[in-house]
């Protein structure tokens, strides 16, 4: 089954997002956990919140795909019915 070029680039940014996210959580605890651990994690908890923020809005956008794909096979399936019924 082909999945359209959108659900792609969704998927592909996710990816990404996932890695920044990684990758900057660690560069700032790694940069600031010299002068106070506390202000290390606080600042690294809230960065991950940026981060996770931006993947559950694309997340909700898949989401929205997947409703909206899903609507469409209920109404074909639907029309069907009603053509069957006329007969």
């Amino acid at each position: 089954m082909r999945t359209p070029l959108l659900e792609n680039v969704i998927s592909f940014l996710l990816g990404v997002l996932w890695t920044l996210m990684g990758i900057s959580v660690f560069f700032v605890f790694i940069t600031t956990y010299h002068s106070s651990i506390i202000f290390a994690i606080a600042l690294s908890l809230l960065i991950a919140a940026f981060w996770l923020f931006i993947i559950v809005l694309l997340e909700m956008a898949n989401l929205q795909i997947e409703k909206l794909k899903e609507m469409k096979k209920q109404t074909r399936l639907l029309q069907e019915i009603q053509h069957r019924l006329e007969k």
